[in-house]
């Protein structure tokens, strides 16, 4: 008796799906509004936008674990005894983001000892690495970024 209503349920179901049938080919092309051009414009502007808002986000130190008197003391240092950095190149930069982990290849040391003994002890599982121009926060085991100094270390 089970397999008749379920023989049962499957052709009714095989029935609903080919008398309402598929979506015709006229049907879709019907779909689409006559625009002027600038659908993919108004994608781009507001790609453009979410990264910028995205970048200011991550460039503020709101909930990170840096704070202002850090960028202050790391960029007195500099002064006084600066750290020779390069740039990371912009495809790079972009990637190093709060939560993501580093990117791979990517050129990182620790602060010089002197340094690091100005600045706030850091919780177990963390520390501080220079890449390019920023400071970063990474966790140690798995690399990924807590907090970011973006071009802390950017001689003015």
């Amino acid at each position: 008796m089970f397999k008749t209503i379920a023989s049962a349920a499957a052709t009714g179901l095989l029935t609903v799906v080919l008398a309402v049938g598929f979506p015709s080919e006229s049907m879709a092309k019907n779909d689409k509004a006559k625009g002027h051009g600038q659908g993919n414009a108004q994608v781009k502007n507001s790609t453009q936008q979410e990264n910028r808002l995205e970048d200011e986000v991550i460039d503020e130190v709101l909930d990170g674990i840096f704070g202002e008197n850090d960028r202050t003391i790391i960029e007195r240092y500099v002064r006084e005894k600066g750290i020779g950095t390069k740039s990371l190149p912009p495809g790079i930069a972009k990637n190093l983001a709060r939560g993501k982990p580093l990117p791979p290849g990517i050129a990182k040391r620790g602060l010089p000892t002197d340094l690091e003994g100005r600045l706030p002890k850091l919780r177990e599982g963390l520390e501080r690495i220079i890449v390019g121009d920023d400071v970063t926060i990474v966790e140690e085991g798995t690399r990924i970024v807590v907090d970011i100094l973006r071009d802390v270390l950017r001689r003015q």
